[in-house]
């Protein structure tokens, strides 16, 4: 049998499941997810490998409409990227709605015409009831009459297989892009910086995780255990004193919520520190942009 392999973009609104999905297509969590909305904010490869194939599904931030500031027009920039460069399959991962009209408009734009396209109707399991998600699937093929729909949820499981059996099927022959061993393009520097900003967004309201990057400043590997430092840095010295909180008792919790996380990621012991930092209006500056990996240096 000939050995298939390409590149699979998931895209969305914010909130609509994207990287619960590629977790469950995957297998395994490799990235970091909330119910909050753009928990995502980088281009993130997730590989799936098996013995005639080799998926590379890209995960990307919710597409937004407009942007308020530069931080959100990179992502804007990371999704129209990952949406029309090298995309051999694409996944428009949706609730299970019938959606509005801004919805579809955004959406049918955004999909890239030449490459096939598949709907994943997420959250399936929350749908009002069968006939609700049958007019949702409906609302959408009028509008995105080339897409192939999948009734799946990302969280429970129900219709994954499916979606996986046909994501491998719909590849290109080709070698592998990536070693058969390898999970990811990104490196455990970059994924201990998402457990962080993940316990961020779990922990934390309002506008805190927004305001919120977090740099790996450095990772020492002993024989008994890694040693990470980490900075969160923040917009004004009143979320500062909330991420820290009284005596430092909410930046204790978090560390020792990120450092578990990353543990059960890289399956060794761990010893994080995490220090805050006020970088004012950083999502408005470009050389912290840079600095921080949000913009092209």
């Amino acid at each position: 049998m000939a050995h298939r392999a390409g590149f699979v973009s998931i895209l969305g609104l914010p909130n609509a499941g994207k990287s619960t999905l590629l977790n469950a297509l995957l297998g395994r969590r490799l990235v970091s997810v909330s119910p909050k909305p753009q928990t995502t904010r980088h281009r993130i490869l997730g590989i799936l490998n098996t013995e005639d194939a080799q998926a590379v599904f890209v995960d990307t931030p919710g597409w937004l409409e407009k942007a308020s500031d530069p931080l959100q027009e990179s992502l804007r920039t990371e999704v129209k990227r990952a949406a029309r460069e090298d995309a051999d399959l694409a996944i428009l991962v949706v609730e299970p709605r019938v959606p509005s009209p801004e919805a579809l408009a955004a959406l049918t734009q955004l999909v890239p015409k030449k490459v096939p396209l598949f709907l994943a109707l997420n959250k399936r399991d929350i749908a009002k009831s069968e006939t609700y998600l049958d007019a949702a699937a409906a609302a959408w093929t009028a509008a995105l009459p080339q897409a192939v729909v999948f009734k799946v949820s990302a969280l429970k499981g129900p219709g994954l297989p499916e979606l996986r059996a046909a994501a491998l099927a719909a590849l290109p022959e080709s070698p592998a892009f990536y070693d058969k061993e390898q999970l990811s393009d990104r490196w455990d520097r970059f994924f201990a910086s998402e457990f962080v900003r993940e316990q961020i967004f779990s922990l934390y309201s309002d506008e805190i995780p927004h305001a919120c990057a977090v740099v790996i400043e450095e990772w020492k590997e002993t024989p008994r255990r890694d040693l990470v430092w980490a900075t969160v840095h923040v917009e004004k010295e009143s979320q500062k004193g909330i991420l820290i909180g009284k005596g430092g008792t909410a930046l204790k919790r978090l560390t020792e919520r990120a450092q578990a996380s990353l543990e059960a990621f890289t399956g060794r012991k761990a010893v994080l520190e995490v220090w805050v930092k006020v970088r004012k209006d950083w999502r408005r500056d470009a050389r912290s942009l840079k600095e921080f990996g949000y913009l092209d240096g």
